[in-house]
């Protein structure tokens, strides 16, 4: 009886020793747990874990923010299944299952709103102690507006390397054209000193070297303001007359409303309307908005497109109100539309780069922009610039 009791008495403490282990264990177990739910709530990244199946059981608050999707959306789904191409997905999750762990630079997510996200994506696959599989744990770092980036960046390159080849285009038509309006004169001479010619004919041959003159003339006008649009300089202020900008402008972009029914209204001020400022980086300006107008207007497909341009001189500023009737932009984007990179115009159209760059150019000269856009109805920059 005493050897058993004895034998009691001791399984009695063992059973109490491994009782308190355990009860650690589960204290720790459960710290452990809080502190990673902890972690998956304050990641900014996309961080997920799959069972063996690759069923997601469980999901970071950035996924959240990456995807869109709520949490309870989310569990008991496959991780495949948020992929853009779930076909292109599952090489990725079949290599962690066979190397342990596998890296992938932009692989595509669909977001809930329907839009692409591109993420970075590093999965380690999960084991117990005996070696067994028996999930993956996946973060995914939101990379959408970095690749955004890298794409506008080489686009604004391809614009840049246009713009370079354009001003060598026009100073090879400059040569041409020079040697045209050289041989236009010496056939006017010609044909002034010719005898014989009946008055019809003479009369036809001036009148053919007018047209070929006015043309010339005009080839030479044109490339003279893409050439001086195109070159860099640094900014010079000096004084002149916003009006004469503006109708500058216009006159650039001929070629722009030529093929539209478009009507430019102009509401100017009584005289001109000097300001001490920096004309070329002012006309880089209009010209931007206008060519927004202009699109937009072609966008909208009516037949009474109409651009107006108001100024006026207020105090010590001047002024300068572009409006059209096209279709308005919505206020949600109305909050970004100088945002850097950011556009509404459809993929090759637009960089997101003129209106930031825009309001730079004016906030530099001492000035400020604004937007007014009501939908269905248009929308309205207007600029003002200090006199001096």
């Amino acid at each position: 009886m005493e050897s058993n009791s004895s034998q009691l008495a001791e399984l009695e403490g063992k059973l109490s020793k491994v009782t308190l282990e355990l009860t650690s264990h589960k204290i720790e177990l459960h710290k452990t747990r809080g502190y990673l739910q902890c972690i998956l709530q304050n990641a900014r990244d996309l961080i997920f874990a799959t069972d063996a199946e690759g069923v997601v059981i469980s999901y970071s608050k950035g996924g959240e923010k990456v995807l869109g999707y709520p949490l309870e959306e989310v569990l008991g789904r496959s991780i495949g299944s948020f992929a853009r191409d779930p076909d292109v997905f599952s090489p990725v999750i079949a290599t962690c299952h066979k190397d342990g762990s596998s890296v992938v630079h932009d692989v595509a997510f669909r977001h809930m709103e329907g839009k692409t996200v591109y993420c970075n994506v590093s999965l380690m696959s999960l084991t117990n102690r005996e070696g067994q599989r028996v999930g993956t744990v996946g973060i995914c770092q939101d990379i959408t507006r970095r690749k955004k980036l890298q794409e506008d960046l080489i686009q604004l390159d391809r614009l840049a390397e246009i713009g370079r080849i354009a001003a060598g285009v026009a100073h090879e038509i400059n040569n041409p054209v020079a040697v045209i309006k050289e041989a236009a004169g010496w056939v006017k001479e010609v044909v002034a000193d010719a005898e014989g010619l009946n008055p019809d004919d003479r009369k036809e041959l001036e009148e053919s070297i007018k047209k070929i003159s006015a043309q010339t003339r005009r080839c030479r006008n044109i490339t003279h303001k893409l050439l001086g649009f195109a070159r860099e300089s640094a900014p010079t202020k000096t004084e002149f007359d916003v009006h004469e900008v503006l109708e500058d402008t216009i006159d650039f972009l001929k070629s722009e409303l030529k093929y539209t029914t478009i009507k430019v209204a102009r509401n100017f001020a009584k005289g001109p309307l000097s300001v001490n400022s920096d004309s070329r980086l002012l006309e880089q300006v209009f010209v931007n908005i206008f060519t927004n107008a202009i699109h937009a207007l072609g966008e909208k497909g009516a037949e009474n497109g109409r651009i107006e341009i108001q100024t006026h001189k207020r105090n010590s500023d001047v002024e300068i109100k572009i409006e059209d009737n096209a279709g308005g932009i919505p206020e949600k984007d109305q909050e970004k539309i100088f945002e850097l990179f950011y556009t509404t115009k459809p993929p090759g159209k637009g960089t997101g780069l003129g209106l930031p760059i825009c309001r730079n150019i004016v906030r530099n000269l001492g000035g400020d922009i604004t937007l007014e856009s009501t939908v269905d109805v248009g929308t309205a920059f207007n600029i003002r610039i200090p006199v001096s």
